[in-house]
This record gives structure tokens, sequence and C-alpha cells, in this order.
């Protein structure tokens, strides 16, 4: 599995409820797609950086779990902005 097939499927569980809708945006725009791999490599570096708990990485930590957070919303947003009108009310 290719690392951008990993993120895609990382921001899939997510939001189960959309996975195809994830899908289908990761596949048509590169936009989307970098969003997923930013997330995916930002959440995988702070399971690193927890694994290690080391008291010097307490700020780093911190940093990419609202990191973590700013990626989520902004995936939420393109995959709300990319529904059809009549299904966003």
């Amino acid at each position: 599995m290719s690392q951008a097939a990993k993120h895609v499927g990382r921001v899939r569980k997510l939001f189960p409820d959309w996975a195809e809708e994830v899908s289908r945006l990761a596949l048509r725009s590169e936009a989307f797609r970098t969003i997923c791999e930013d997330y995916g490599m930002a959440v995988e570096a702070l399971e690193l950086l927890e694994m290690r708990n080391l008291p010097q990485d307490v700020q780093k930590m911190q940093e990419y779990r609202l990191l973590v957070q700013d990626l989520e919303r902004e995936l939420k947003y393109e995959l709300l902005a990319a529904r059809p009108e009549e299904e966003r009310r």
C-alpha cells in the first residue's frame, strides 16, 4: 500500500460515515490528498512522540495535537464543501 493510500485510509477511519466520499474526493482532488497526507504524517509523528514519551518532547506533542485538530477540521470542511448543495442542508 502506498503512503498516500495509507493516509487516505486513516482519514476514512476518522470519518467512517463518509468513507466513500473520502475516497472519491482523494481521487479527484490533489489538494485533498495533500491534506490527507499531512494529516497522516502528523498523526504518525504524534504517535511516535507519545510512544517515546520524553520530557523534552512535551511542547512538540502539544504542537502536533493542535496540528492534528486543525487538519481534522480542514478535512471535514473539504468533505462538506464537496457535497452536493442539496445534501448540505
